[in-house]
């Protein structure tokens, strides 16, 4: 249902379907999980106040891609007037967002950040469109001091994290994201794999090797794919020398705890990155070899020669 705008101090105020941030595409051949039916069930009942759901786990696990499917759902349904997505790293971030959003809602633009989103969250304390607030990624459970969504019968906000911190957690729902199980894991490499006769040959053991991990299988589905002769049999040679060859060079976890699978499933996504041609970017010579290290110097290359004057 749309209306027309409303000018407020000369900028128009949205009253119609409206969207702020991006959201992810939703990755193809997603696997429907236990998760989605979780946040489904939240408003199953109907009628209402649905406590702010927080999706924990592991990075790597798929949390930013429920949160995507469920804004999908609800948007695609016509179940949403609001639809905020925000990349919650930061406070700074949150805080730009919910100002863009009280400009955007309200017709008021406010020079003073941190007093525009109170204006937002009182905005959604008070409306009765239906809202949806997803805080991706939240860091730091104070980063949202004071910027909490309230809970009313026409709003719902979701939070994905890795944090399980009791000040993010405390009468939330708490939805546990993890690996996936052995059969989504096969079900996954089958949908995107299927294709090609024999690419599955060891997709089970693959799956295995990756921990189930669903970053992992993504990254490693789309390097199987991308060479003509390459199936999961021989992506597991592959993979069991890089990690070998990692195992001194790398931590078992890395930073922002993805799990080790994802270290040696990126390095070999990026050597065959490497392996395409670069386009020459400027000041680089077209016969040099593209230089990607922060250390490494830019080669030098002989001035064009300048055109005579006619």
């Amino acid at each position: 249902m749309f209306h027309a705008p409303v000018t407020v101090n000369g900028r128009p105020q949205v009253t119609g379907p409206h969207r702020v941030g991006v959201v992810p595409a939703v990755a193809h051949c997603r696997q429907e999980r236990p998760a989605d039916h979780a946040l489904d069930a939240a408003v199953a009942g109907g009628g209402g106040v649905v406590v702010c759901q927080v999706a924990a786990g592991l990075g790597g696990v798929g949390k930013t891609q429920l949160a995507a499917a469920l804004a999908d759902r609800l948007w695609e349904a016509g179940g949403l007037d609001l639809l905020v997505w925000v990349s919650a790293t930061s406070r700074s971030g949150v805080v730009t967002a919910f100002a863009q959003a009280a400009a955007d809602v309200t017709g008021v633009e406010d020079p003073d950040a941190e007093q525009a989103a109170a204006r937002f969250l009182a905005w959604l304390a008070g409306t009765p469109r239906r809202w949806l607030i997803v805080l991706d990624d939240l860091n730091d459970p104070n980063d949202l001091h004071r910027l909490w969504p309230p809970a009313t019968r026409v709003g719902r906000t979701v939070v994905t994290t890795r944090s399980t911190d009791s000040a993010l957690t405390a009468g939330r729902q708490v939805i546990t994201v993890g690996v996936f199980t052995a059969k989504e894991s096969l079900e996954y490499l089958t949908a995107k794999l299927a294709g090609v006769p024999g690419r599955l040959d060891e997709a089970a053991e693959l799956a295995e090797d990756l921990g189930h991990l669903p970053l992992a299988l993504a990254q490693a589905a789309a390097y199987i794919l991308d060479r003509a002769s390459m199936t999961c049999a021989s992506y597991r040679r592959r993979f069991a020398d890089r990690r070998r060859h990692l195992a001194d060079l790398a931590p078992r976890v890395l930073p922002d705890d993805y799990p080790y699978p994802v270290a040696v499933t990126w390095s070999l996504s990026i050597d065959r990155a490497d392996s395409f041609p670069h386009p020459v970017s400027p000041g680089q010579c077209s016969n040099s070899p593209p230089y990607s290290t922060p250390t490494a110097s830019p080669p030098k290359c002989s001035p064009p020669p300048r055109s005579r004057p006619t």
